[in-house]
């Protein structure tokens, strides 16, 4: 049993329990004592290589969202176990918490989004770095009513937009949205809506001018005839939206890990890209309790839009840290004062990429 995967396996299959961790705020992770983190991060020791597979823990960020399926048919998949890897997927409840999971050494690789990251590398110095981009585009859009619409940040001044939470990443890519339009954080009202289509029962009843949120919302609404209109965040902060995250200790320490987990994800991206969901979805579901499993039309036709996001740097991206997208990020987050000026290569890698595509 290697050390570093301590703590029961807490794949969600029927009949299990969920994790029992305090939900953590996002801004009290980011007020915590960084300097034991860093030593715990820096100081981890190469993972043990049992005889039949190398040992991972994984961390979602927000449980078994439908939205990771990439990793649970990973696992599912036998994909994982094909690249020679033993990976026990958890998930967190939050990203804060996910974070804090990996600096601690109780995960290896988390899912995240960038934009979470670079914060904590500059004010807490974690030795934080992106292995592979998953998302190449935003999957987070300001949505509003047709009757009244927001269609480009000028129309925010005087509004009330609901965010997922206040302190989050939808509420910073707020902060650039009113950047670019030439308005204050003043000149918007914020409220928190969470991450679905209810929020748009605010907007009906006047409560709220807009929400955003991301393509779990949109879809819905539109099956459901919702007369909506929105428009991605990538209008005016293009940036990697999601990926996979590791410490630089662990990544030097065990580079065969890092080069396996990214093959294994591709291959399970693979899969998703050219066979039906339907069968992946159900034979995940039998290891994991997926959100919403129910509804499998619902989530179909969610995991419709993955091509978009996967592959809008083109198909010879898929999974790569694009140096070009991540420069554009870095430099609009400074721009609204979220990052002081820095090298986008303060953030990612694509060492463990590149062996890990090499033929």
């Amino acid at each position: 049993m290697n050390p570093l995967s301590s703590g029961r396996d807490l794949r969600e299959r029927p009949g299990a329990k969920r994790m029992e961790a305090p939900l953590i705020d996002r801004r009290d992770f980011l007020k915590a004592g960084a300097t034991a983190a860093v030593s715990t991060a820096l100081c981890m020791p190469a993972i043990r290589t049992a005889r039949a597979a190398t040992q991972l823990t994984f961390f979602t960020p927000f449980g078994f969202s439908p939205d990771y399926i990439e990793i649970m048919n990973a696992k599912s998949g036998g994909h994982f176990a094909r690249a020679g890897l033993d990976v026990t997927v958890r998930g967190a409840q939050g990203t804060a918490q996910a974070m804090q999971q990996l600096i601690t050494g109780e995960a290896h690789i988390i899912r995240a989004a960038p934009i979470d990251q670079m914060r904590l590398v500059q004010t807490q110095n974690l030795p934080l770095t992106a292995i592979s981009t998953l998302y190449q585009s935003s999957n987070f859009y300001l949505i509003s009513s047709k009757d009244k619409p927001i269609t480009r940040a000028e129309d925010l001044k005087g509004k009330t937009i609901g965010v997922v939470s206040v302190a989050g990443t939808t509420s910073i890519y707020l902060d650039i949205m009113l950047k670019k339009g030439g308005l204050t954080k003043d000149d918007v009202k914020r409220q928190t809506t969470g991450n679905g289509p209810g929020a748009f029962q605010l907007v009906k009843q006047g409560r709220i001018d807009g929400f955003i949120a991301t393509h779990v919302a949109t879809i819905p609404l539109e099956r459901a005839g919702e007369q909506i209109t929105y428009f991605s965040s990538d209008k005016y902060s293009p940036m990697p939206n999601q990926g996979y995250l590791t410490t630089r200790g662990f990544a030097e320490k065990n580079p065969e890990a890092a080069v396996a987990f990214i093959k294994a994800v591709k291959a399970s991206v693979e899969e998703i890209l050219t066979q039906p969901h339907r069968p992946i979805f159900e034979r995940a579901a039998k290891e994991f309790e997926i959100q919403g499993i129910r509804d499998m039309d619902n989530i179909l036709a969610i995991s419709k839009n993955w091509p978009s996001l996967l592959l809008s740097q083109g198909r010879e991206n898929l999974l790569r840290n694009v140096p070009e997208l991540w420069t554009s990020g870095v430099d609009v987050l400074a721009d609204v004062g979220f990052l002081k000026p820095t090298a986008a290569t303060d953030f990612y890698t694509n060492e463990y990429f590149d062996k890990a595509v090499k033929v």
